[in-house]
Formats: structure tokens, C-alpha cells, sequence
């Protein structure tokens, strides 16, 4: 009999995506044409939002730790609000407004940036 031993380390390696053009530092983004992104917001469809970076710094984020943001409230989990931004309140879903997971804080100046699925409510 064998075993596979599993080991999860949050490192500061991140995923990122190189050749983007567009967005807003500190905004969660999406693509909208070849390399090319615009602000997202939970009013973007469900569709759209299945295809969201987090900018930071002039980086493209697709998953992993992201440096640069402060005031950020250690374990609390954040969501995407109607202006790009994080929010840790989440809002409520609707037929226009979507509820999107963006991550959590690991500490005050860095997100675990790891996007859920787009949730919508009737």
C-alpha cells in the first residue's frame, strides 16, 4: 500500500497574465477583447465575470496572493462590488446583481485571490 502525502502552502507565487491593456489598479477586471480588459462589476453577467483578473500594481492577477491593497481585515472573505472594487460585505444577488467571491485577507495589505463562481438571484 502507498500514500500520497498532500501539502497546501500559501506562497508569494502568484498566477499572472502578461500582454493586458486596460482596467484600474486595485479593480477587479475582465476581459473584453484581445488583450484587452475593462473594470468589472456585479452588474456584469454571469458570462463576463467567468473571465475576471484582479489588477494590482500594474499586474494582472488570475489567482494566487495579491500585494497592494490596505486596510484590509485579516481571514475576512471579499467580494466583488458595483464599482470594481472589494467589498466585504457581500451584496444581495438579484436578476441584475451578482455575488462574486473574489478571495480573502491573509493579512492587511495582501488578498488570496481565488474567484468563485457568479451567483445571481431571481
Amino acid at each position: 500500500m502507498s500514500f500520497i502525502k498532500s501539502t497546501n502552502v500559501i506562497t508569494d507565487t502568484a498566477l499572472t497574465v502578461s500582454n493586458l491593456t486596460g482596467g484600474t489598479n486595485g479593480k477587479v477586471v475582465r476581459v473584453s477583447g484581445a488583450n484587452t480588459v475593462t473594470d468589472a462589476a456585479n452588474t456584469d453577467t454571469s458570462t463576463q465575470l467567468n473571465a475576471t483578473l484582479l489588477k494590482s500594481g500594474g499586474v494582472y492577477y488570475a489567482a494566487g496572493v495579491v500585494p497592494g491593497f490596505s486596510g484590509l481585515s485579516p481571514g475576512s472573505p471579499y467580494f466583488l462590488a458595483g464599482d470594481g472594487t472589494l467589498t466585504a460585505t457581500p451584496p444581495t444577488p438579484s436578476t441584475s446583481v451578482r455575488v462574486l467571491f473574489l478571495g480573502f485577507a491573509i493579512n492587511s495589505s495582501d488578498l488570496l485571490f481565488r474567484p468563485g463562481t457568479p451567483i445571481s438571484g431571481t
